[in-house]
């Protein structure tokens, strides 16, 4: 499968999710995550630490 960019919309329902507050150590972005591969959605760099 071919994307044109790398970003991704996904709607979830309600339920047991917990999205965590990250920080890019590459760009210093923050964002929100979930999931045990999290990478920065600014710079695509999975150098990033929970806030």
């Amino acid at each position: 499968m071919c994307f044109a960019d790398s970003s991704v919309s996904v709607e979830l329902e309600e339920g047991n999710f917990v999205l965590e507050e990250y920080q890019c150590m590459e760009c210093s972005s923050s964002f929100r995550g979930i999931g045990k591969k999290v990478r920065c959605p600014s710079c695509d760099s999975a150098k990033v630490k929970k806030v």
